[in-house]
């Protein structure tokens, strides 16, 4: 291979990657005295019993070190209209816990102290289950669904049409 045909098939693997269609969410997790959040977009459901989903965090990231600790995480689904909501969380947000907003939007806390946004249409509540070893940039992060919630019906936002990418090999 020559690295003008190693670039194309780069370019060609990061488009093909990046159709995969994937959701926005914004994942809380509430550590001590502080709740921690950020958009993610790398989510699946992967067991019906005991019901489970797994998250791809960035390995050494904030957000990652918070549910390992936290134990606990809340995946707060956003609807297709909620664009505004997933850009204030693209960077890692912390508040204290007493805070009455996160990033400018109310929250309350799940009896297990899971932070969960009130405009969100719907959220699942999950119990860090494990962290199965991987070689990627990434780490998996399973969750048992604990509980859930749905406050409306929406159409989710789906990254596909938005105007954000993140995939593929490259930073996004």
């Amino acid at each position: 291979m020559t690295p003008d045909s190693l670039a194309l098939l780069s370019d060609v693997r990061n488009d093909a990657l990046r159709m995969f269609s994937n959701g926005l969410y914004v994942l809380t997790a509430c550590v001590g005295d502080t709740v921690h959040a950020a958009t993610v977009s790398w989510v699946s459901q992967v067991s019906f019993q005991p019901p489970l989903v797994m998250v791809a965090l960035r390995r050494n990231s904030h957000l990652a070190d918070a549910v390992r600790k936290a134990r606990r995480f809340a995946l707060n689904i956003l609807a297709a209209d909620q664009g505004v909501i997933a850009e204030k969380f693209f960077e890692h947000t912390t508040i204290g816990a007493d805070m009455e907003t996160l990033a400018g939007h109310a929250f309350r806390p799940s009896p297990a102290r899971c932070p969960l946004l009130t405009d969100a249409p719907a959220w699942l509540e999950c119990r860090f289950a494990s962290e199965p070893p991987t070689p990627g940039d990434h780490c998996l992060m399973l969750g048992e669904v604990t509980g859930a919630g749905v406050r409306r019906k929406a159409v989710p936002m789906v990254l596909w049409n938005t105007p954000w990418t993140y995939g593929g090999l490259g930073a996004p």
